[in-house]
């Protein structure tokens, strides 16, 4: 087993919204960790030529997934804050035998829906807005089209977004860790967690806590995302901290039994708590 913790800046914030709602569609609190699984498999992708087929990129993401032991995110020095505004979109391509966008069918050239964003505001101002995010892996490197991927410090470095085109982050620091512990029972985090039978809240201790339901990051098939995601047979909801006061760190205890188990992992700033899934 692997661990790297992140410390990711954002630009502004991010759009990481809920797939499937054609106009309309909400953004996250924070990048879903599919996304963050998307931010990985893209230099790696380019680091071993995988190109960008559809097929391969369904397969590289499936077994990172597979290779996924736990994946959590704690504000460092931001606040989420979800909104929606107008968006002008225009149709290119052709429907119909009919070239868009079009002068004949200005309607359906055009359009301005509200999509969702969500700003990751900074709670020290004269810093940018920071989070960590803690990420296992069973495995130092997966295989895809019998090419040997290593998952390294160097790919990590050249993630530079989370969601959209957009939503550009800078990584500014990466941390590895073989010093993991496995316990269950209970236990106090400041990351997020998947919520779900196995897991119960014995207290919040501090800070906001709130929950989204994301496509399972563990179990994730080569299916697209939109099917998954509206089968709704491979979602996972999440607890998630909100940081609201610079001075206030979001803390839970819970208790955790099995399937579900407590990483604990050993970085240079001390341990740090993550709820995951056992290895199989």
């Amino acid at each position: 087993m692997r661990a790297y913790r992140l410390r990711i800046e954002f630009v502004w914030g991010h759009q990481s919204r809920i797939i499937g709602l054609s106009k309309t569609n909400p953004s996250y609190y924070y990048p879903p960790p599919t996304t963050i699984l998307g931010a990985l498999a893209e230099p790696l992708a380019k680091e071993y030529g995988l190109g960008e087929n559809p097929t391969t990129t369904r397969m590289l993401l499936k077994t990172l997934s597979h290779n996924l032991l736990a994946i959590g995110i704690k504000p460092v020095n931001a606040l989420p804050v979800k909104y929606m505004d107008i968006n002008r979109i225009i149709a290119i391509g052709s429907r119909k035998k009919k070239k868009y966008p079009s002068p004949e069918d200005l309607g359906g050239s055009f359009d301005a829906p509200a999509r969702g964003k969500t700003i990751m505001s900074p709670l020290r101002l004269d810093e940018p807005p920071i989070i960590d995010l803690v990420v296992l892996f069973k495995n130092n490197s997966i295989s895809v089209n019998n090419i040997e991927l290593d998952i390294n410090d160097d790919v990590l470095w050249r993630i530079h977004r989370l969601g959209s085109k957009e939503s550009i982050v800078s990584v500014i620091e990466v941390e590895q860790s073989n010093e993991i512990g496995v316990e269950q029972g209970l236990t106090v985090t400041g990351y997020s967690f998947p919520f779900t039978n196995s897991i119960s809240v014995v207290e919040k201790i501090s800070g906001r806590w709130a929950y989204e339901v994301y496509i399972n990051p563990f179990q994730l098939t080569t299916e697209p995302l939109l099917y998954e995601y509206f089968s709704g047979k491979n979602l996972l909801t999440y607890m998630i901290p909100l940081k609201t006061s610079i001075y206030d760190d979001p803390l839970i205890k819970i208790r955790v039994n099995a399937p579900l188990i407590i990483y604990n992992v050993g970085f240079k700033a001390g341990q740090e708590k993550i709820i995951g899934v056992t290895p199989k």
